[in-house]
């Protein structure tokens, strides 16, 4: 696992090994070097959003040192037609190598995230997992306050929602839209509506830590979730987040356990975003590698 300055994490475990690993890497796009776009904007004069259109990051997924996916994380501005504030948000998520052979994943989500409103326009998730596949579609008409929920072909039901409400993916958005109020040891909570039912998540940041990822060091703000479904914060058991503490508030790292061992998600590449890195200092003996990082 990568090289961090606090104590291991014990966290309860998931009986979809690979299923879960590599869509929970979620993520889940930004870059040492900016593509000179700019940021969006919450409405009324707010500060820029630490993300917009061409953000895109690669994430490498590892069970017990061994790589067993790949996750890439984005956002687009191909939103809904005629709402300028709408980006679309993606996450890619497959199996590679053995594991693709063992147990094939290719899961697939689209999530619609209003810069202005700081909600969700509706979410789209495919999912195939070894013979398991699924299509979940809602749909948020938050005029009438309610979410349009279609699982596969069966008839759309219509369900209460609150102000504001987002779903299972675009909770990353909204958090990172609240960073300059991300606080260690101080929570914030979010309406969310996913499989049939609202409830509010609260997003802990637990400490800072300092961690190794490609290319040298970032500093980071840990960060707990409540769980959820089918999103990027699982349901199946306590998910650890790794948020760089700059300003782009990326996730650059996550951690979940399942029933063998646990499941890293470690930034690997990422364009379209100012995350700061700190260079690996040479020191006797030379400085540490990808292999130590994963040592510990």
């Amino acid at each position: 696992m990568p090289t961090t300055t606090s104590a291991p994490i014990t966290l309860t475990t998931d009986n979809r090994m690979s299923g879960l690993a590599v869509r929970s890497a979620f993520w889940l796009a930004l870059a040492i070097v900016p593509l000179c776009h700019s940021h969006a904007v919450a409405g009324g004069g707010a500060k820029p959003l630490p993300f917009a259109a061409g953000e895109r990051f690669v994430y490498d997924v590892t069970w017990m040192g061994i790589l067993g996916g790949e996750a890439v994380l984005g956002v687009r501005n191909d939103g809904a037609p005629g709402v300028a504030s709408m980006l679309t948000t993606y996450l890619e998520a497959k199996s590679v190598g053995w594991v693709h052979k063992l147990y094939p994943v290719d899961d697939r989500s689209l999530s619609f995230f209003d810069t202005v409103g700081l909600h969700s326009g509706g979410v789209d998730i495919w999912i195939s997992e070894n013979t398991y596949t699924k299509h979940k579609r809602i749909d948020f008409d938050h005029a009438r306050a309610v979410a349009i929920y279609r699982v596969d072909k069966d008839e759309p039901k219509e369900y209460p929602i609150d102000p504001g409400t987002l779903d299972a993916f675009s909770i990353m958005y909204a958090y990172r839209a609240a960073h300059e109020r991300v606080k260690v040891g101080e929570e914030l909570s979010f309406p969310i509506f996913d499989d049939r039912k609202k409830y509010m998540l609260k997003i802990r940041a637990l400490r800072k830590e300092r961690i190794l990822v490609k290319g040298g060091y970032v500093d980071a703000i840990v960060a707990e979730p409540g769980l959820l479904s089918e999103g990027i914060f699982q349901r199946r058991g306590k998910v650890t987040i790794w948020f760089s503490d700059d300003k782009a508030f990326a996730p650059v790292m996550m951690k979940s356990q399942v029933v063998f061992g646990s499941f890293w998600a470690i930034l690997r590449e990422w364009n379209g975003a100012d995350i700061k890195v700190v260079p690996i200092e040479p020191e006797k003996g030379g400085a540490p590698s990808a292999a130590d990082a994963k040592a510990k």
